[in-house]
């Protein structure tokens, strides 16, 4: 245990050293330090020294990692969401039993992942706030992804050690290639988790995975948080769908169903209508592309709205995102993972070309990018 601390230690020093040297990389979210980081990070709209740019601007590294890294701009419909999922975990925490999951689904670029980020930094700010400060050998939320091969349940439960920092990192590609030869890390995991007093879990691009892996790593989960009462959220295109079925494998929900109609049948009483199944009735919240149509004229709007108020260029025009909203919309269906991108690579390429606005001249070259 003292290697493992000793190794946890040297790997948060590096990832601290990263992240400092590039402010807001999202790559080290799936460990506690990166996680803490983005937690706790408060991005500022760069300054700006005079009235005019100066001639460094256009290399002004800051400036451009501020540009192509812009926040999440939250809608009406998905604060609520947040709220919704965030009050959800805080009733879950006062429960002995009857937790329930919860999924996040839509299609591809519509915000899902920002969305499950977005419920996790609040709730461990809200949990933290609530404690007085955060805590040493605390960790109230794990953020990780479907393993690349999600076929064993220990590839899952290595997932959360590389997370918790248990799993040592291979020193040579020979050691990655004995990876299978590892030794099964469920129940350190668990320990960690449960004397860390992890409340919430967040399980992102489950798509990757079939059902039928789904139903191997079900229970383990289920364990997690009937055992260690930690609300579980899954993300990812489909996860609803996908969900469903892997509980029905799991569960052999169908073959149960149908042997409960063969039993009142022989008792010579009719079969009770069929009530929905657990998977049925887990909250699902649905993100669709942001709509510009004649019901709904405001909500991309605000969003192209909020763009303006975080972008930070010495001649951006006032209303210069949204008196194109029509175009925008076109351009990249309302789908907020290409929006996003089209107005953070046009802001860079108007620092670099020193116009310092965003017209339909920057539009068009973010949007050529784009393909």
């Amino acid at each position: 245990m003292k290697a493992s601390v000793e190794l946890r230690n040297k790997r948060e020093a590096r990832l601290r050293e990263q992240l400092r040297d590039t402010p807001m990389r999202p790559l080290p979210l799936f460990q506690v330090t990166g996680w803490n980081h983005f937690v706790d990070e408060k991005v500022d709209l760069p300054t700006r020294a005079g009235s005019s740019p100066g001639p460094d601007r256009r290399t002004d590294e800051q400036a451009i990692a501020y540009h192509r890294h812009l926040r999440m701009v939250p809608t009406d419909a998905m604060t609520h969401v947040q709220e919704m999922v965030v009050q959800a975990v805080h009733l879950n925490s006062g429960r002995r039993n009857g937790l329930i999951d919860h999924v996040i689904d839509g299609p591809a670029g519509t915000g899902k992942t920002c969305l499950l980020r977005a419920v996790g930094r609040t709730t461990q700010q809200e949990i933290e706030a609530a404690a007085g400060g955060r805590r040493p050998n605390t960790i109230p939320v794990v953020h990780i992804t479907t393993p690349a091969d999600p076929e064993q349940k220990v590839n899952w439960v290595w997932e959360i050690a590389s997370y918790l920092g248990l799993s040592p990192e291979p020193k040579s590609l020979a050691e990655v290639l004995e990876m299978r030869r590892h030794q099964d890390l469920t129940l350190p995991v668990n320990y960690v988790l449960e004397t860390t007093q992890t409340r919430l879990m967040l399980i992102d691009d489950i798509n990757r995975a079939s059902p039928q892996q789904l139903a191997h790593v079900l229970p383990y989960f289920d364990y997690l948080r009937d055992k260690l009462g930690i609300s579980l959220v899954f993300c990812g295109t489909g996860a609803s769908h996908l969900l469903h079925q892997a509980r029905v494998l799991a569960s052999d929900l169908t073959r149960v169903s149908e042997e409960n109609r063969v039993r009142l049948e022989q008792a010579g009483r009719p079969a009770a209508p069929a009530s929905p199944s657990p998977s049925a009735l887990l909250p699902v919240t649905w993100l669709h592309p942001l709509p510009l149509d004649a019901a709904d004229q405001k909500t991309f709007r605000e969003v192209l709205m909020g763009f303006e108020a975080d972008l930070s260029l010495y001649r951006l025009e006032e209303h210069a995102l949204s008196k194109h909203a029509v175009e925008l919309h076109r351009r990249t269906g309302g789908y907020f993972k290409a929006l996003s991108y089209v107005i953070s690579t046009a802001a860079v390429i108007a620092i670099r070309s020193g116009s310092e606005n965003i017209t339909l001249k920057e539009i068009d070259a973010a949007t050529a990018q784009l393909g």
